[in-house]
């Protein structure tokens, strides 16, 4: 029993004496200690530690000299045997990405203290500031005198120790990396590795003063890390290209950025590349229609496309978009722009199909005439004659006095521009007309002819609807059918039967016709082999109306609906519903996802066909039916029963005039 209370008392030394390694350990590293308790001080004598508790034996000892409270407890210690620091400098900055050279311990040991490699800038307490001597060490408890280290300490420790703190401080719980170092210990004078410290679970640091809060060991000087302008140093041709990539939002963005960015972001090229991205939404130019400043007196070139204001362009362009939505959350509240109004009279009857290009409206009447209209200041250029009955359809070649490439006529106001229309009647005829224009005087209007150079008959019944492209005419009566024509030699080529009613509307792309009667069927056509491809049910009552662009083909019927059908395939995508009466005419842009809509309920309405949401609508307008609407980037136009043509103009104190 006596060598067991030996053994156990023995056993019960050595552990007093780890327990003053390991925390002595921490004593003396560079860094300073964090903490200090009562079991690191020197025994004040073995008598009065036999004869007395600790806390007795305690205050006994050091009754008469300045105690420090320790974290708060009810514990206290000679001030003179603590580590304290002054307060950090705030703010300390983040080291997050900030590491210390990994010395490399064999090939450079540490001379002195002084030679230690500073982490932050001149004149700012570093690691280097905390001496390893710092606080009291005494070896198998003795109270002996505070031993230096021994000049055999290497450095490589430290990088170590920074590591371990970086990766085990309060802030950063669950990023402790795999494999943390042993620490360092002084014994007689050399290093020694005892045991793990798990730095994750130590106890967290409250802030007071000698405690290291998260990375304040190291300050780094904040005002002399600055960024790398990337795109500054590059060429200016390399940054210039790579933001010719950006969309609008993101150009806008950094333009705020530097001035150097600011700089780069405005240049002409940038614009150019950002609306030519556009086009696929419909931002389209002609620069043949851009301001021009003649060579010589007889000839005026195109101009460079970077001679153009993009940016101006651009934002006009933008603006225009933002006219024709409604009020919604992008445009902040804003009030919904209401367009310019513009009314044209002087048939004598009701009006009832209409065309338009950058320059004129063509109209056809009741009153069995064909007027051409100044689209830009309303006045009438030209009225025709030649049928025999109401005019109830046309076709033109748009914009034909642009389609020339001879620069030298382009500037001959002498020169007259020949174009092609073709007109339907309830006389059931069709006329072939031989268009004629003239180069406008700058302030005035060109001069417009026509004369009909040939009559296409074959039908029995009123022409209710036509089209034409580069290789054919295409019209449809009331007698049920579809004629197809060659616009070369103005021959009959095919004739198309199968619909059991009226045949109202056509369209024609690719050698393709589609048909809407008002049997309440559509039919896609194929003109080369004369063939019926595939027909389209799904309208309650009669069709009267149908556009045909891309794969989709759009349909306006008696029953009030508007419905999107996929071509190739005979689906039925969506159904638009919200007028009242029958849906008169279409007109949709493919591009730009707009889609205009007349009825018989005297409204206008605007919608985007690709998600059936209706965005504007226009009442008031007329005061009775409308019987057609055609629209552009800029313009809504529509004709009535009124005798009225109806320009709803978006474009009011804008430069469209580039624009198609």
């Amino acid at each position: 029993m006596a060598a067991a209370t030996l053994r156990r008392t023995h056993r019960a030394h050595t552990a007093d004496e780890e327990r003053t390694a390991r925390f002595s350990n921490m004593c003396t590293s560079v860094l300073g200690s964090p903490f200090i308790t009562t079991s690191d001080l020197p025994p004040e004598s073995d008598t009065l530690r036999a004869s007395t508790s600790a806390s007795t034996a305690f205050t006994l000892a050091y009754s008469n000299i300045e105690m420090e409270t320790v974290d708060g407890a009810d514990v206290a210690v000679p001030r003179n045997l603590t580590v304290t620091r002054p307060p950090s400098p705030s703010p300390s900055f983040r080291t997050d990405t900030y590491s210390i050279v990994s010395w490399d311990a064999d090939k450079y040991p540490c001379p002195s203290m002084e030679n230690t490699p500073r982490c932050g800038s001149s004149g700012r307490r570093t690691v280097n500031g905390y001496y390893p001597y710092a606080s009291t060490y005494y070896p198998n408890g003795s109270g002996a005198s505070p031993m230096k280290p021994s000049r055999s300490l290497t450095l490589g420790i430290i990088p170590r120790i920074w590591d371990a703190l970086r990766e085990g401080s309060p802030g950063r719980k669950g990023k402790r990396r795999a494999g943390l170092p042993f620490v360092s210990t002084w014994r007689d004078g050399i290093v020694t590795d005892t045991e793990y410290i798990d730095y994750m679970n130590l106890p967290p640091l409250d802030g007071e003063e000698g405690e290291l809060i998260d990375d304040e060991a190291c300050f780094i000087d904040a005002t002399r890390i600055t960024g790398t302008d990337i795109v500054g140093l590059l060429p200016p041709e390399t940054a210039l290209y790579l933001l010719s990539f950006l969309d609008l939002q993101a150009v806008l963005a950094c333009l705020r950025v530097s001035k150097t960015w600011n700089r780069l972001c405005r240049d002409n090229s940038v614009w150019r590349s950002l609306f030519t991205r556009r086009q696929p939404d419909g931002w389209d130019i002609d620069l043949r229609r851009a301001p021009q400043a003649p060579l010589s007196a007889s000839k005026s070139w195109l101009p460079a496309p970077l001679e153009l204001a993009w940016y101006e362009t651009c934002r006009v362009r933008a603006e225009l978009d933002r006219r024709w939505r409604a009020k919604d959350r992008a445009d902040g509240g804003a009030s919904t722009w209401e367009p310019k109004v513009k009314r044209l009279s002087g048939h004598m009857d009701s009006v009832y199909c209409l065309e338009f290009d950058s320059r004129r409206i063509v109209t056809g009447s009741r009153d069995r005439t064909i007027k051409v209209w100044s689209l830009k200041t309303g006045r009438c250029l030209a009225t025709f004659t030649g049928h025999r009955g109401s005019v109830l359809c046309l076709k033109f070649d748009k914009d034909w006095d642009f389609s020339t490439d001879d620069e030298e006529e382009w500037v001959d106001e002498n020169v007259w521009r020949h174009g092609f229309m073709v007109s339907g009647s309830s006389d059931c005829s069709v006329c072939v007309w031989d268009l004629r224009a003239r180069t406008p005087v700058a302030g005035e209007d060109g001069q417009v002819k026509a004369d009909i150079v040939a009559v296409l008959r074959g039908h029995t019944g009123g022409v209710l609807d036509l089209r034409i492209d580069s290789r054919w005419i295409v019209s449809c009566s009331k007698d049920a059918l579809i004629r197809v024509w060659d616009r070369r030699t103005l021959q009959l080529h095919c004739t198309f039967r199968g619909h059991e009613g009226p045949v109202n509307a056509v369209g024609l792309q690719d050698g393709k016709v589609v048909s809407a009667s008002g049997d309440g069927k559509m039919m896609l056509w194929d003109i080369p082999s004369g063939k019926r491809l595939r027909t389209f049910e799904g309208h309650d009552r009669g069709l009267a109306c149908i556009e045909f662009k891309d794969d989709y083909i759009i349909s306006g019927s008696n029953d009030c609906k508007i419905k999107v059908w996929q071509a190739s395939t005979g689906a039925c995508l969506r159904t638009l519903a919200g007028h009242d009466l029958l849906v008169r005419a279409l007109s949709f842009d493919p591009r730009s996802g707009r889609l205009v809509s007349a009825s018989y309920d005297k409204t206008v309405k605007v919608w985007d066909w690709r998600t059936g949401k209706m965005l504007r609508e226009f009442r008031n307008c007329h005061n009775s039916h409308i019987f057609d609407v055609k629209f552009d980037f800029c313009r809504i136009v529509s004709t009535s029963h009124d005798q009225k043509i109806i320009v709803l103009d978006f474009s009011d104190g804008l430069d469209v005039s580039m624009f198609v």
